[in-house]
């Protein structure tokens, strides 16, 4: 799965440690075990509880760790994965355009209402120096 993120990523194929891919992606880690719990990856438990990260949970983190970037909350990325999961490869890109799309035009409006906000911000601040 997620094989498209493995060459970019440079996975090696072996069991990864919960710090050390906190530290390779620059979350904490009380943010993989609240993803965890959310149900966006699905380490394995070693023998004394220790989670065990495989080259595939790697490359769902870095898709976590990316669509957050984009903006997408938790449980919209939960989302996609799910989809990612049931559709496959080639059908989740569609999916995922789409999804994408919608994001974009989201932050579009979010951008002209903090305009219209900073502009407003701008005009009371003017009033006051007039006065």
């Amino acid at each position: 799965m997620f094989a498209e993120f493995f060459e970019t990523l440079a996975i090696e194929n072996r069991p990864h440690v919960i710090g050390e891919l906190a530290e390779r992606f620059g979350v904490t880690l009380r943010t993989l075990r609240f993803w965890e719990e959310k149900g966006l990856i699905r380490p394995q438990r070693e023998r004394d509880r220790a989670r065990s990260y495989s080259a595939e949970d790697v490359a769902r983190i870095a898709f976590v760790v990316d669509a957050r970037r984009v903006g997408f909350s938790v449980d919209e990325i939960r989302d996609l994965l799910e989809a990612r999961d049931r559709l496959g490869a080639e059908a989740f890109r569609t999916h995922f355009r789409t999804a994408l799309l919608a994001r974009r035009r989201a932050l579009e409006t979010e951008i002209a209402e903090r305009h219209a906000q900073k502009d407003a911000t701008a005009r009371w601040l003017g009033l006051l120096a007039d006065a």
